[in-house]
């Protein structure tokens, strides 16, 4: 390795064929993020080890990612207003339509349906309490991790890091982050009710953010060139020089190829940071996601009141292409049902980025792609990276522990609460005087219209994951490309799920 910047500046006018070895990138400290790692130095060890240090790391996030679905499937209960006091069973006044119906198609699955002899709010204070225990171990290893590498990192920017090792760093740093977002969104009800655990964690995350979109930003200088030269492009053919061994110093000094897809694949990974972060934020607050499912719920009793007057509850349309309401105009009849539709599709949509599936579509979409990118970035290691030592079994082991405590926390929990507990908050919720169940004004989820739309929108969330996540021809570019997705987002797939609807 380069250890020193005089020996830095020489090799700046290099381009070394093979990348060198360097295990500090995927070191014990920063891959599992345990007390016991700390003070352990890889190069005392060996100098390489980053495969099976990069497995602790990637295995780690996969853990957060899995326990996050597994709540979602089995405990998530979308009725509850996400921001009531812990402990409680106080339904939403504004539920979210989508999370609703996929819940109600999860309870069709054999294995995920309620047990009748564990009632819902029971169940779902139990899970719920287990979940967030795991969750909020998870993600404090995560956020913890994505300081510890990316301070290494650029604490060792000079000459012992290379370009190869930079972008490595910045996918492990990125599955942390991402991780540790989306635990922030789930344990949106704890922090809420916990302000100090809140403050802190949101500060931290911040942090992480600015240094990530730094890293990200200066990996934009390096350019489309392969990372290493393979055997076949060795043998007098004259090729592009291989970028991945020479030090990432060298390329931060140059200016940024803007036509490059280095270059767009950076904006696009900084883009999605600030969104993740800023919605992230803005979700924990009641008054943004309240009013955003508020907005959407009047939009859908609008479109209601149009089609069926003003009694929520009936599924006789009043509305006749054929009779114009007094007072109306000839072309204002005839755009009735495009005004219907409308108010149908915004609300789908709001409900859509406001509800829990997304967070773990955006998740496990993210996270694959990160995972197959380190499998990738795998392959043209050095051979050195991949034997087995001390250092590269201890992250595996260490591994336990916090497995361990997710599985403590499931067989120790208690197997139910009090039941006077959710019995009181329903009364509470649903006694006189307290109104409608709010639930009751979601049964058009079960309807044909709705499901059209529903998946005609979940075609928007996956073309723009395409996009993001893929650096292929037809993906290349800014403006091109987001102009298309707009089109098609803001245009098309509006007009379809209209004439759907």
């Amino acid at each position: 390795m380069w250890d020193s910047s005089d020996y830095c500046t020489s090799t700046c006018e290099d381009y070394p064929e093979d990348i060198p070895s360097y295990g500090d990138i995927g070191g014990i400290g920063v891959s599992t993020n345990l007390p016991h790692t700390v003070g352990i130095t890889v190069r005392h060890i060996h100098e390489t080890y980053s495969d099976e240090v990069t497995l602790a790391f990637v295995l780690t996030a996969w853990m957060v990612v899995l326990v996050l679905i597994g709540y979602y499937l089995k405990a998530f209960d979308p009725k509850l207003d996400p921001f009531r006091k812990e402990g409680t069973q106080k339904l939403s006044k504004y539920p979210n339509s989508v999370d609703y119906f996929v819940n109600n198609l999860l309870q069709k699955v054999p294995g995920l349906g309620n047990d009748s002899s564990n009632p819902v709010p029971c169940r779902s204070l139990r899970l719920g309490g287990i979940f967030n225990n795991c969750v909020l171990m998870f993600a404090d290893i995560q956020s913890f991790t994505a300081l510890a590498i990316l301070i290494s990192a650029y604490v060792a920017m000079g000459c012992d890091i290379v370009a190869y090792h930079w972008q490595y760093m910045i996918y492990l740093a990125w599955m942390a982050s991402v991780t540790h977002l989306a635990s922030l969104s789930f344990l949106r009800n704890h922090l809420t009710n916990n302000f100090v655990k809140c403050i802190w964690r949101l500060t931290a995350m911040a942090v992480i953010q600015i240094l990530l979109s730094v890293a990200v930003g200066l990996a934009t200088t390096f350019g489309d060139n392969p990372w290493y030269r393979e055997a076949d492009q060795l043998i007098g053919i004259e090729v592009p020089p291989a970028e991945g061994g020479r030090p990432a110093i060298c390329y931060f000094k140059q200016g940024v190829d803007v036509n490059s897809i280095t270059f767009s694949s950076g904006v696009k990974m900084i883009l999605l940071l600030l969104w993740g972060f800023s919605i992230r934020i803005a979700k924990m607050f009641e008054r943004f996601e309240g009013g955003l499912r508020k907005f959407a719920y009047r939009m859908h009793h609008k479109s209601r009141i149009l089609r069926y007057g003003v009694d929520d509850g009936s599924t006789t349309q009043i509305w006749d292409p054929r009779a114009r309401r007094k007072g109306q105009g000839f072309f204002g009849h005839l755009l009735e049902p495009f005004k219907i539709a409308i108010l149908v599709v915004l609300s789908i949509q709001l409900d859509f980025l406001t509800s829990f599936l997304a967070e773990v579509y955006w998740l496990l979409f993210t996270i694959i792609y990160i995972t197959t990118r380190l499998v990738k970035f795998r392959i043209p290691s050095p051979a050195d990276d991949n034997k087995w030592t001390f250092g590269q079994v201890l992250p595996l082991i260490l591994l336990v522990a916090p497995i361990a405590i997710a599985i403590e926390s499931f067989y120790t929990a208690p197997k139910t609460h009090t039941p006077q507990m959710a019995h009181t908050n329903t009364q509470q919720m649903n006694g006189p005087g307290s109104g409608l169940d709010p639930v009751a004004g979601l049964g058009h989820v079960d309807s044909l219209a709705y499901r059209g739309v529903f998946f005609l929108a979940a075609l928007s969330y996956i073309e723009v994951g395409i996009y993001f996540v893929l650096d292929q021809p037809d993906t290349e570019g800014l403006a091109l490309p987001l102009l298309q997705i707009a089109l098609s987002i803001l245009l098309l797939q509006p007009l379809y799920q209209i004439y759907w609807v």
